[in-house]
């Protein structure tokens, strides 16, 4: 499809998202409209429109593609594209966020296989996310692009370093915190600061905090479907993760916690996120991931937030699990006219450092300005901050994040660290399980039942909020009667095709 044949759909989908602007008066025949889910947390940039400007000067003469932007939530991505893609409405190129991968679209036959295009047309793609690109496939053909500059993860608690250092306590960067370690860490601050402070800050709508202490690959999917143990490096053996002796302790860990006051009595029903809890000056740390964009964003929200620095306690070491690729991708949807141009666009999202740095910090001199004496560190203009700039991405899914901008208080070291957090992950800890995904749709209705009762579960249970005593055989039996010996079984049986495929 030209740009002039697709000019009065999009149109009309731009009225419906309320975009400002969003059509140039005329095109040439000959360039091709690409419409691009543009991912908000809710609110579109006020300036989106004159940053797809600046990028539709540089596309239509190199590669002949005319970009218009779709803003969307990223949690509706999922919503948003199903009811496009089934009303026939042009969509080029969509993105799947906190969804768990391409699945749930390849189901429904919404997506087009991206193995010959990417051949083809998006060599700059595959080298920039080199294994990453293995959690984009399912039913052995690629159907994602991950968004992945960051080879694995590791996980932590983030720490406020003035309290570790106020009561003598030794920080390792080296080193893999345990639950005990954490104990005992806990124990020292609670008795000096009191009982109105707290260790913990955390939220029962967020990751429950044994996520951050299990070393487990899910197989792309989730706990519904069984794990693979021991960084997916162990038996073949597909388990159920809330059977096994090392998810008894987490929570008979957490729940001491619970009861000794590291975590409020709210833990669970608070609506504030445990990065405004850190706001208050009245929590230790918070769990999260902790590669070195992370912890450096968070360490720069902290001190703005508490005044002091924080270090991670790491509860992992860094690692490949296939659920890592699987959280955010690019997609090329059926109803999309002309997916070698699309790729080419994709494509040129991570070979052009101008393109990759349109779309993370906008128009230089408008946007941000670079640091005297840096080529790569930037900020915000003068009565700009990140509070009311009129233009942000919000999100890291644009093409090769090692070309972005490094925005200030970081420096270009920020870089040197991402790198160095690559190459540290040892072949013991990158799954033998990278490439394959669970397709649920044979047992849909016990999968979706077992996520309901994990649901019900995780928090009051990861979170010490009731007794495992009590409530652990309950969540045992609760998992059984909804299917969840099915789910895994149809599990282990896929991925025994699959394994036995790579021979």
């Amino acid at each position: 499809m030209k740009f002039k044949k697709a000019a009065a759909l999009t149109m009309a989908a731009a009225m419906t998202l309320g975009v400002t602007g969003g059509m140039p008066v005329s095109a040439d025949d000959d360039i091709y409209e690409v419409v691009v889910q543009f991912p908000t947390l809710g609110t579109t940039p006020s300036d989106l429109q004159k940053v797809e400007d600046a990028i539709n000067e540089r596309t239509e003469s190199e590669i002949g593609v005319h970009v218009t932007f779709y803003p969307v939530s990223a949690f509706e991505t999922n919503n948003t594209t199903s009811l496009m893609v089934s009303s026939g409405e042009k969509l080029d190129l969509a993105i799947s966020i906190f969804e768990g991968g391409v699945a749930n679209y390849v189901n429904k036959g919404m997506l087009l296989e991206l193995d010959d295009l990417v051949d083809q047309y998006g060599q700059d793609i595959v080298e920039a996310e080199g294994v990453a690109m293995k959690g984009g496939y399912f039913d052995g053909a690629l159907y994602g692009i991950p968004t992945e500059e960051k080879m694995g993860r590791v996980k932590a608690f983030e720490c406020r370093k003035d309290l570790l250092d106020k009561y003598s306590i030794e920080y390792d960067e080296n080193k893999i915190y345990t639950l005990e370690d954490l104990s005992e860490i806990f124990a020292t601050v609670q008795a000096g600061e009191g009982d109105a402070f707290h260790c913990i800050a955390a939220n029962g709508s967020e990751d429950p905090i044994y996520s951050y202490f299990d070393h487990t690959d899910q197989l792309g999917a989730s706990y519904a479907s069984g794990v693979l143990m021991d960084y997916g490096q162990g038996e073949d053996e597909i388990v159920n993760y809330f059977e096994t002796q090392e998810f008894e302790d987490y929570c008979n860990t957490v729940r001491s916690w619970f009861e000794n006051g590291y975590l409020s009595q709210d833990c669970n029903t608070t609506t504030d996120s445990s990065l405004v809890q850190m706001q208050t000056g009245n929590y230790l740390g918070m769990f999260s991931n902790a590669e070195p964009d992370m912890i450096a964003n968070h360490s720069v929200n902290m001190q703005a937030y508490v005044g002091t620095d924080v270090v991670p306690l790491y509860t992992s070491a860094p690692a490949s699990m296939t659920q890592f690729y699987q959280v955010t991708q690019w997609m090329i949807p059926i109803t999309c006219d002309n997916p070698e141009k699309t790729m080419e666009f994709l494509n040129l999202t991570y070979k052009d450092k101008d393109i990759v740095n349109l779309l993370y910090r906008g128009i230089e001199g408008t946007h941000y300005n670079f640091v005297e004496g840096s080529d790569c560190v930037v900020e915000y203009p003068e009565g700009i901050d990140a509070s009311n700039t009129p233009y942000s991405a919000v999100l890291n899914v644009w093409g090769d994040k090692m070309k972005d901008y490094v925005m200030a208080p970081l420096n270009e070291t920020y870089y040197d660290a991402m790198k160095n957090f690559n190459s540290s992950i040892t072949d013991d800890h990158i799954s033998r399980a990278l490439g394959y995904c669970f397709n649920s749709n044979s047992v849909k209705t016990q999968y979706a039942a077992v996520n309901d009762v994990i649901t019900q579960y995780k928090a009051v249970l990861g979170m010490g909020v009731v007794d495992p005593a009590s409530e652990m055989e309950n969540f045992r039996s609760a998992l059984k009667a909804a299917g969840i010996d099915d789910v895994i079984a149809e599990n282990q049986k896929q991925y025994a095709e699959w394994e036995a495929a790579q021979q």
